[in-house]
């Protein structure tokens, strides 16, 4: 018989047209199991999931008894079907074909198996590199007891199959990582965001971080409070820099959570002075109220340190508290090291208040006097002299009513 078509058997042709056809249509309906494998583990981005996918849809695609991915980011083996095999990846034997599939980058058709490879238990294996961005990603490796139970065609099946999980398993590590970058860049954001607010008012952290700017603004009255220590230059003498530097934190620690507590907002601290004021940002009508609640209990907290160091025979200072209300301007200029600042003749005669005052009491304008007289104990000392004020009304406050 000639190798001419016309000379060939008409029912042998018939027979290997038919045959052919079948195997095209067995090819073309594998390849569509393919897809469809594909489009599923393309919808999700965990890695857990692709692999649950492949687990329960590969068996559409070859004949196995064993379904595993061995994956260099985990080091490990994860059986996605049939018994588990523990494989450690950086134990495998050079050789071996997993270990081959990783280095020539070749997918290993195994028809007989010796027993010493890893998959010892099966006779027929696939192993296939995944790869990705040309790099080896790991291996997927399908496994049967049958021997020569594979084909060159479910090569190519299987080859198809890591094509897309490799492409899966990318997607699912750089959506990770991705992740992981918004994580770290939330807690640096929540980081500054917190050093912000340490040193300014919620509501001008929001302002500066959406403006770029803060304006400042007027308040018709609020409370300054100024506060000292009387003596401090000469203590501060005996004390060595980091125990003068302790005892003011000590004491401003105590300050800053009676602020907090009274709703005040903390200015600055200069040196052994510490400012603060009620009514800002937040306007209130309590404001001398809530200033002169605060100095009662600072005083107290500073007559109790004294009162400690005074039964170790240690010398301790005094606090002067100064309190005036009136109107101010508040917000933050410049454009390094922001702060929250008040302006204003307020600001002023506060601070002629506290210099003025009196050791170990609260010494208050009149016009704070005029806001807080029904609720608490005041004596009017007269009118002192204040330095660029001239003569002055002032009031000492004793306590609640």
């Amino acid at each position: 018989m000639g190798d001419r078509l016309e000379d060939q058997d008409r029912e042998e042709l018939l027979l290997t047209a038919r045959r052919l056809l079948a195997e095209a249509q067995a090819l073309s309906i594998r390849i569509s199991a393919v897809n469809e494998v594909a489009t599923a583990i393309n919808r999700t981005l965990d890695l857990n999931q692709i692999l649950r996918v492949i687990g329960k849809q590969a068996k559409w695609l070859l004949d196995f008894e064993h379904c595993s991915v061995c994956l260099h980011s985990t080091n490990a083996c994860m059986t996605l079907f049939g018994r588990h095999i523990p494989v450690d990846i950086a134990a495998l034997p050079e050789g071996g074909p997993i270990h081959k599939a990783f280095t020539t980058r070749q997918p290993q058709l195994i028809q007989e198996a010796g027993a010493t490879a890893i998959l010892s238990p099966y006779a027929s294996q696939i192993i296939i590199p995944l790869e990705s961005e040309g790099k080896v990603l790991g291996t997927i490796n399908f496994a049967t007891t049958k021997p020569r139970a594979y084909t060159q065609e479910d090569l190519r099946i299987g080859y198809l199959l890591a094509l897309q999980l490799s492409s899966a398993i990318r997607n699912a590590e750089r959506f990770k990582e991705i992740n992981s970058l918004y994580s770290e860049l939330d807690a640096e954001k929540h980081k500054s965001d917190q050093l912000l607010l340490n040193v300014l008012p919620v509501e001008i952290a929001e302002e500066l971080k959406n403006n770029g700017k803060v304006e400042p603004l007027y308040y018709d009255n609020v409370s300054v409070l100024f506060t000292d220590f009387k003596g401090f230059t000469q203590l501060s003498e005996k004390m060595t820099p980091r125990e003068l530097v302790d005892e003011l934190d000590y004491c401003f620690s105590y300050f800053d959570r009676v602020m907090d507590k009274y709703s005040m907002e903390k200015l600055k601290t200069i040196g052994d002075s510490y400012m603060c004021a009620a009514g800002i940002p937040t306007p209130r009508p309590t404001h001398a109220f809530d200033a002169v609640l605060a100095a009662l209990e600072i005083r107290q907290f500073m007559d109790l340190r004294k009162l400690q160091k005074a039964q170790q025979n240690i010398p301790y200072w005094d606090i002067r508290i100064g309190i005036h209300s009136g109107p101010i301007l508040a917000g933050v200029i410049g454009h390094k090291k922001f702060s929250y600042d008040v302006w204003g003749d307020t600001v002023n005669i506060a601070s002629r208040m506290e210099s003025s005052g009196v050791p170990g009491n609260i010494n208050i304008s009149h016009d704070t006097f005029e806001l807080v007289k029904d609720f608490f104990e005041c004596e009017y000392r007269g009118k002192i002299y204040a330095k660029n004020k001239g003569e002055l009304d002032m009031y000492l406050v004793h306590h609640l009513k």
